[in-house]
């Protein structure tokens, strides 16, 4: 999770949902200046993620997670698939989201 527009304060919810509408993932956060970024949001690789729900400032919006048709994926060796999801404003200064699908490699401390 990253604020693309740091001068900006958006209350943002995370939700990702497996194919039965189970919640895998739900997160709520505060994103501004001082808090831009949250990359450690993780969740059991097993439960097959299905559906993205963000919600930003009360606007809603909905994507697919990610497949194979992503160029990034299926991901070798022990990497597995996450997303980054960039909160940014549209050109007309409506929240808007953008997904970006990669491989990473989650370590556990």
């Amino acid at each position: 999770m990253y604020l693309g527009n740091r001068d900006e304060t958006h209350h943002v919810t995370v939700t990702v949902t497996n194919e039965g509408g189970e919640a895998l993932f739900e997160k709520e956060y505060q994103l501004s200046d001082s808090n831009e970024a949250d990359e450690d949001a993780t969740f059991p690789a097993s439960t097959n993620p299905e559906t993205i729900v963000v919600t930003v400032d009360g606007t809603r919006f909905e994507r697919d997670w990610p497949g194979f048709e992503q160029s990034e994926l299926p991901c070798d060796g022990p990497n597995e698939a996450g997303i980054e999801i960039y909160v940014e404003s549209a050109q007309d200064g409506t929240p808007d989201i953008r997904l970006e699908a990669d491989c990473q490699s989650i370590t556990g401390e």
